[in-house]
């Protein structure tokens, strides 16, 4: 089972509300929300979904309802293999219980859906759930109290625990016996004590031991006697095959026929190294003829070349010619036709210069006019310039003044700020003391009575306690932050005496009156800066320059008044006049500079092909002896091909004949070799014979084979007596520890796959270590390492606490094992661990996540940063 979502509505702290965690992953999923947030709600109400039946009204039920009343609503959304379902129950007001499938169909309702609910959760709370979902403040693994109800919650988790381990070990047999099996015992002990030790071993001047070592004596004189025997067989034997084999190498003919071979090998390579050699003469003569015959086919090839070369030149040179002749004809015409149009184009640009003079002078009378206008617009505008800029003098005169500025006041109230936090720092820090009396005396400080209440140290105290003696209470870390706190306060003081005002209130108006100057300023720079945006020197400037371009400008000569319009109409005429005579010049220019153009091209193609006709003239020859030297060539092209195909011929014939000069050479190598293998092979077998002589009648001589079988009658008898002995010492053995062992084999069988699945998850925290369980309580009793077993309630409460979880997540394992995984839930479970072992802690987890879903409620969000897996969503709604 997977869970996916789980939705409260008007649950505890959530009255009048909707809160959801949805999105939950496969693996390792994390809710790290603050204190208070209602973490162990959500725990709760899952808690009620699967285990409180929707019409129950206990106080479990009850703590669930907010103070306001109304009804309590839980839903989950899980997955199963089979698909995914929606439960959902609501206590108290409305009670009600359903099942829905993932398309919202009803599949159970009220009694029909809490056994549905049941049958999915196997045995209830007494099932995996009561092992893996662990509440906040609950780190071991059962209560540490002795009321009645952690006894009980004792007893049911203790059942939980031998359901889980008996269905992984299967039915385990109890065997007692009582009394007579313990004398069963000791009299089968004593008898193998006689036998053997402790360890199962023949004991020293026993009889099993005094038979043992007479068979070894006797097997080591056996096995020394027999491999002298072996040595004798084996030298006969190969002294036979050694000499049926130099027979063989000794027959008549034996020599002769290698040699034979030999001589008939080195016939058959001298004939195939001769053959090879005329082979390769013969290629050499083939690719000589072949070079003459592309030589006679590039000189063929040649002539021809050159005598289309030739014809094309001469027809090349003709057309050149007659281009170059209609090039030159059009250059001149298109010179007479520039001429012309240049006559006319000087006479329209004089009656232009006329038009320009006479519109000149009533542009110079327009222009006096405009620059009077424009030498009286800057006048005044340099009047406004010289009143903002004498205001914006005042105003910087009076920022001078005002010393808080911005960046002054930022650091007075951040030292304020700095200080302010110091000391709250220091309260939310502070070691606090909770002081109640009895009587009527009182602790002093200082020689002031310290009342009754709760009081925050924030640095060393000493105390008088009447009629006992002095006290003394050091926070520590506090005196520290009442260092930050004086140097905050330093730092606020020295920044107010910079700026010269008493107080913060005071450096905020100081800094707002001149933020009012600077604003002002401001305006005055943006009112300047619209009036002359390139500076009042650059408005002097335009002033004076409009100044000198209207005395600059002459009035008028002429004695009558002159028509603005008719001389602009004369203007436009003459300029149309100009401009067409300027488009006729152009278009003549532009025929004649192509025309240029055109005759310069035809004289360089004409050029070029003179050039190329003397080229092919050279390369063709005398024409009267061309047709000769061609037939010529022909004849000598063909002679060559004919010597060139014989000698290609002559190569094939000869490769086809050639012999496999290769298999000749391997040939010879070989009956070389077999010659001189048989000359060593005589010599070595000859004498080997005479070694294996001298072995053979050393042995016989000793008459080891009689000797060997007279101690192999004696290593019988031996053995026979050894066997028996170890057959009574296994039967004794085997009978104390069938008795011994089957007391202890169901507690063995339940601790062994906890054990397994437990000892990587372990190796984590503490390397070659391992822990033993309580036969009773099932749980774990001591932490073996280092060779030293340590008891689990000596360990520090990290230790007893991680221990703790790995058990839980060994258990979880098991469930998965037996095909009903789970999901394992923990509220704030890893309290005490530091911040290395909370890493392996987290690695532990995200092992078994590997098989089912771990989700891990916190409100340590620092600490539990490093866990990683997947951020569920957390949403709260208000209900309408």
């Amino acid at each position: 089972m997977k869970l996916r979502s789980l939705t409260l509505s008007n649950v505890r702290k959530f009255a009048g509300q909707t809160a959801t965690i949805s999105n939950i992953g496969d693996g390792v999923s994390v809710v790290s929300e603050a204190n208070e947030f209602g973490k162990s709600t959500f725990f709760d109400a899952l808690h009620a979904l699967f285990f409180l039946k929707y019409g129950a009204a206990t106080r479990e039920v009850k703590s669930l309802q907010p103070r306001a009343g109304g009804a309590v609503r839980v839903a989950a959304q899980i997955e199963l293999p089979t698909g995914v379902f929606t439960l959902e129950k609501s206590f108290l007001a409305q009670k009600r219980a359903s099942v829905k499938d993932s398309s919202g169909n009803l599949i159970a309702l009220d009694d029909e859906a809490e056994r549905w609910i049941a049958d999915l959760m196997g045995n209830g709370i007494e099932g995996p759930a009561g092992l893996l979902w662990v509440r906040q403040g609950i780190t071991a693994l059962e209560p540490a109290g002795n009321t009645g109800a952690d006894k009980t919650e004792k007893e049911r988790l203790l059942g939980a625990r031998r359901d889980l381990l008996s269905s992984v070990a299967g039915e385990i047999d109890m065997v007692t016996g009582g009394r007579r099996m313990d004398r069963v015992i000791e009299a089968a002990g004593q008898a193998l004590g006689r036998l053997a030790t402790a360890t199962g071993q023949p004991k020293a001047n026993g009889p099993w031991k005094d038979a043992q070592l007479e068979a070894h004596a006797h097997a080591v004189r056996h096995e020394e006697l027999d491999q002298l025997c072996r040595s004798l067989t084996d030298a006969l034997t190969q002294r036979r095959e050694v000499a049926a084999r130099l027979e063989v190498l000794q027959a008549p003919g034996a020599a002769e026929a290698l040699t034979d071979d030999l001589e008939k090998a080195q016939a058959v390579h001298s004939a195939a190294k001769a053959h090879a050699d005329k082979l390769a003469q013969m290629r050499d003569q083939a690719a000589l003829r072949q070079l003459e015959l592309d030589s006679v086919k590039g000189r063929l090839d040649s002539l021809i070349a050159a005598a289309l070369g030739y014809e094309a030149a001469k027809d090349g040179l003709d057309q050149a010619t007659a281009a170059h002749v209609d090039a030159s004809e059009k250059a001149q015409d298109a010179d007479t036709q520039t001429d012309t149009a240049q006559a006319a184009l000087t006479q329209a640009a004089s009656a232009l210069t006329r038009a320009a003079a006479a519109k000149e002078a009533v542009q110079q009378d327009a222009l006096r006019t405009h620059a009077q206008e424009k030498y009286d617009q800057l006048r005044g505008l340099m009047a406004q310039v010289a009143g903002k800029r004498s205001q914006l003098e005042q105003a910087n005169a009076l920022l001078a003044t005002q010393s808080v500025t911005a960046q002054a006041l930022s650091r007075i109230e951040t030292a304020q700020a700095n200080m302010v936090r110091a000391k709250a720092e220091i309260a939310s820090g502070a070691v606090q003391l909770q002081l109640s009396y009895e009587g009527t005396q009182k602790i002093t400080v200082g020689g002031a009575a310290l009342e009754a209440g709760t009081h925050a140290l924030v640095q060393r105290q000493v105390m008088e306690l009447p009629g006992i003696g002095r006290m003394t209470l050091d926070p520590g870390n506090a005196t520290a932050d009442m260092a930050a706190v004086t140097a905050a306060q330093t730092e606020f003081t020295a920044g107010l005496k910079v700026v010269g005002v008493a107080d913060l209130d005071a450096a905020r108006q100081a800094a707002a009156k001149r933020s009012e100057t600077t604003a002002e300023i401001a305006l005055l720079k943006n009112v300047l800066e619209t009036l002359a945006p390139q500076g009042v020197e650059h408005v002097q400037a335009a002033e004076a320059q409009a100044l000198a371009q209207l005395e600059s400008l002459k009035v008028s000569a002429a004695e009558e008044p002159v028509d603005p319009v008719a001389v602009a109409q004369q203007m436009e005429a003459a300029q149309a006049a100009q401009a067409e005579a300027q488009m006729h010049y152009d278009r003549s220019r532009d025929r004649r500079d192509a025309a240029r153009a055109a005759l310069a091209r035809a004289a360089a193609l004409r050029d070029a092909a003179q050039a190329a006709y003397q080229t092919a003239v050279a390369a063709y020859g005398a024409p009267e002896t061309f047709s000769e030297r061609k037939s010529e060539a022909a004849r000598a092209c063909s002679v060559a091909e004919v010597a060139a195909q014989d000698a290609r011929t002559a190569v094939e014939t000869l490769q086809a004949q050639a012999p496999d000069l290769a298999m000749a050479q391997a040939d010879l190598a070989r009956a070389t070799s077999a010659l001189d293998n048989a000359r060593e092979e005589r010599t070595r077998l000859a004498t080997r014979i005479a070694d294996l002589g001298a072995t053979i009648r050393a042995r016989a001589e000793d008459g080891v084979e009689e000797k060997r079988d007279e101690v192999a009658g004696l290593l019988q008898a031996a053995q026979e007596r050894e066997a028996r002995f170890a057959h009574e010492a296994a039967g004794l053995m085997l009978l104390v520890d069938t008795l011994r062992t089957k007391r202890g084999a169901a507690q063995e069988a339940y601790f062994g796959p906890v054990q397994q699945e437990l000892a990587p998850l372990l190796a984590l925290l503490h390397a070659d270590a391992a822990l033993s369980f309580d036969p009773a309580s099932m749980l774990p009793q001591g932490l073996v390492r280092g060779g030293a077993d340590e008891a689990v309630e000596m360990l520090s409460g990290g230790t007893q606490e991680q221990i703790a979880i790995l058990t839980r997540l060994a258990f979880a394992r098991l469930f998965a094992r037996q095909g009903k995984p789970m999901p394992i839930i923990l509220d704030d479970a890893l309290v005490y661990s530091d911040d290395s072992r909370i890493i392996a802690m987290f690695t532990a987890l995200h092992r078994v996540a590997a098989d089912q879903q771990v989700i891990v409620f916190s409100c340590r969000q620092m600490a539990f940063a490093g866990l990683g897996g997947t951020r569920p969503t957390v949403e709260i709604a208000q209900d309408r």
